[in-house]
């Protein structure tokens, strides 16, 4: 894996800290993109490990939105990706290492557990409401036109849809890779 963009929707800057430090990705192997649900950035210390920018879109909900504006700041290339990252959940410890090496294929999806450890999701069935915005990530290359729906909460649903059905050599890894809301 060249590079891994991880975006992160904000309304939760409290959490950035925590969540900068669960980024267990060598420095240059990654690049965070932070897109606060505001109209300029919170007047706290933020992590020098990400890209901030202030972006309220309107009607946009769950953070669908700032999402889609995300996606307009990715490093495209050979090997790049893109994960979603919540601003209520740290990185899992375990995420870098079971996929780094996977660039043979080029949607990746797993388990995701409960802040409690409880298996909160794992099927590989990539659909609406079987699957997370932090359990799947994929190769830029199939990103296209694809968008967020910006007043359904359930949009990362049809996102993942919509990339996993374009994607030649997806790969579903039986293991937890992601906990849900494990800052709440």
């Amino acid at each position: 894996m060249k590079l891994l963009n991880i975006i992160t929707p904000c309304s939760r800057p409290e959490n950035l800290h925590k969540i900068a430090e669960s980024i267990k990705i060598p420095e240059g192997k990654y690049k965070w993109i932070v897109v606060h649900d505001a109209d300029e950035l919170p007047n706290i210390k933020l992590p020098e490990n990400a890209t901030h920018i202030a972006k309220r879109v309107e009607s946009s909900v769950a953070g669908h939105g700032q999402r889609n504006f995300g996606l307009e700041h990715i490093d495209y290339g050979k090997n790049n990706w893109i994960y979603f990252n919540d601003d209520d959940t740290t990185i899992h410890p375990d995420l870098w290492d079971s996929i780094c090496e996977l660039d043979q294929h080029d949607f990746l999806h797993f388990y995701q557990e409960d802040k409690d450890h409880n298996i909160r999701l794992c099927n590989d069935d990539v659909a609406v409401c079987r699957i997370d915005s932090h359990n799947f990530l994929f190769k830029t290359e199939l990103l296209g036109s694809s968008k967020f729906i910006l007043g359904d909460y359930c949009a990362y649903g049809h996102f993942a849809t919509e990339i996993y059905q374009k994607a030649q050599k997806p790969l579903y890894i039986q293991k937890v890779l992601s906990t849900y809301n494990s800052l709440r």
